[in-house]
């Protein structure tokens, strides 16, 4: 009888939890985007060693291809360029105010060093560098056109290569890296594109340490990406992001004459952390440069976000995926545009002091360049935009994921600039589990003249609430300029990443972002800063 009464008190209990639980939203199903290949398959990796990367490095010749052709507008590239000369000929307001300071006293850099130039590689000297790196337990790991490089956290050099001696290419030239480390599982995922082999054949690269050492072993995979991208079409601008369970990957597709749309798939990280093939269903032809995001380690949101800004539309498109880990389930849902946003318009070029003859920075169109951060119900990004003549970047906040109702809230985006006459530009973002959050951005200040006005890398954070107009710590600034190209290619990346520590698990509470950006250290020439800055 005793027991009787046991078990039905427990069925109680549990009823009532049931009954308490809240429900779980779910997307509308009339979002549901179908893929345009249901099953794309990848066969097993293979491992690649430091000493194959060496042997390789040591016969190389560069296959060529050393400076990338101008920048793929996501729109037509006559009205991007009308757009784009209607920003630089906008009337300049003299100075924009300055709002004080946001950054605490208590924000300093910690370490700096200079990592990746652009000859490093011994491959060809690469224009832009599409500038990528992020801090793992005891190494930062920095990749560039064309190099890939492991620092200790004191800054010395323990390992480089060419991308393509990294990977083990030789056919066409390598390009457009990307870096994450997955503080979840210690794994160290980087990607790169290369040139076509031909109509039929393009490589996309994907590799995965296989401990948390970046100087140790690699799985390797090689996606031919026509295969779903189409035949004499280009695979660009790949982006690399992470879920719980998921790596996250999205890329610019470009027939010979027009933008098709980005491309989406996700992979298991059991899949790809111990080398297995793989099949995933991908979609293409979405809105935009729809770009992916670091999903916090503490965040148990089962959906995948990700974030569009196409180029003067004055609007954000997110996806939501479902299932990312699970290719038999997964499914991807949208377009929800959050409400909030303001409008915004393609930037201007970058000037230059006056010493470095009238040659500007390319600030690119709106897209998000990096990688987002989503953290539980909260999703980070930042682009550039055009204010008064001048270009800044704008970011934004977005909240209300869990509920599919995103939404930018008052006080939750915001323009920053270096200062009242500073074009700003190329910027990323990172936010820990707490919601503190870091930018890193380039910067100019022609008025200031040369040196003091120099192309340069600035930081802001929220220590002292979300900040808003001239804000931050001047990190960097170059010695010299770029004397030649107007535009010149700049970027095209920068990132941000948080530091959860050197011990064996996380620490959620460092308080410390890691950053990398473009510099110029001489007439013509980039080299990247890297700087440890503690919140």
């Amino acid at each position: 009888m005793k027991k009787f009464a046991f078990v039905a008190a427990l069925s109680v209990c549990a009823v009532s939890l049931i009954s308490l639980a809240p429900a779980q939203a779910r997307p509308d199903e009339s979002k549901r985007i179908a893929p345009t290949v249901n099953r794309f398959n990848v066969p097993t990796a293979v491992e690649r060693t430091p000493e194959q990367m060496a042997a390789f490095d040591a016969t190389f010749v560069s296959p060529g291809q050393v400076r990338e052709a101008a920048v793929r507008p996501t729109i037509d590239e006559a009205q991007y360029a009308a757009m784009k000369q209607a920003a630089n000929m906008a009337p300049r307001m003299a100075s924009r105010p300055d709002a004080l300071p946001a950054t605490s006293p208590l924000a300093a850099i910690s370490t700096q060093f200079g990592g990746a130039s652009e000859c490093d590689a011994g491959s060809g000297c690469w224009i832009p560098p599409d500038v990528a790196g992020s801090i793992g337990k005891t190494q930062f790991v920095s990749v560039s056109n064309d190099v890939f490089e492991v620092r200790s956290r004191a800054g010395a050099l323990l390992q480089t290569n060419s991308l393509n001696g990294f990977f083990g290419y030789s056919t066409t030239a390598m390009f457009d890296p990307r870096v994450q480390y997955d503080e979840e599982f210690q794994r160290w995922i980087i990607t790169a594109d290369a040139f076509a082999i031909d109509a039929n054949t393009q490589i996309f690269g994907i590799a995965i340490s296989k401990t948390s050492s970046a100087t140790g072993a690699y799985y390797r995979y090689f996606l031919n990406v026509t295969g779903f991208a189409g035949a004499n079409n280009f695979y660009d601008y790949p982006m690399l992001g992470l879920s719980q369970d998921a790596v996250l990957f999205t890329a610019n597709i470009f027939t010979p004459s027009s933008f098709q749309g980005s491309s989406l798939f996700s992979v298991a990280k059991a899949r790809l952390y111990n080398g297995f093939g793989f099949g995933v269903p991908v979609f293409t032809g979405l809105v935009g440069t729809m770009q992916t995001a670091h999903q916090n380690l503490t965040d148990q949101n089962g959906y995948a976000w990700y974030a569009a800004a196409p180029g003067g539309s004055g609007a954000i498109y997110m996806l939501a995926e479902s299932f990312p880990a699970n290719p038999q389930d997964t499914g991807l849902f949208g377009y929800y545009n959050p409400s909030g946003v303001p409008a915004y318009s393609i930037p201007p070029s970058a000037p230059q002091p006056s010493a470095c003859g009238g040659a500007t920075l390319d600030t690119l169109d709106n897209r998000f360049q990096n990688a987002g951060t989503q953290n539980g119900d909260a999703f980070y990004q930042v682009h550039t935009v055009a204010n008064g003549g001048f270009s800044e970047p704008r970011y934004y906040i977005i909240t209300g994921l869990n509920s599919f109702n995103p939404v930018v809230a008052a006080g939750n985006v915001h323009d920053v600039f270096a200062n009242g006459s500073s074009w700003d530009f190329n910027p990323s973002v990172a936010s820990d589990v707490s919601g503190r959050f870091g930018l890193n951005w380039s910067t100019t200040t022609p008025a200031a003249g040369f040196p003091n006005g120099n192309p340069g890398e600035h930081f802001a954070d929220n220590n002292g609430g979300n900040p808003s107009g001239a804000a931050g710590l001047y990190v960097f600034t170059s010695a010299s300029c770029y004397t030649s190209g107007s535009p010149q290619r700049w970027g095209d990346y920068s990132q941000v990443s948080v530091d959860f520590g050197p011990g064996p698990f996380a620490n959620l509470g460092t308080k410390t972002f890691w950053i990398d950006n473009e510099i110029v250290p001489s007439v013509n020439f980039w080299s990247t800063e890297i700087a440890k800055i503690i919140f």
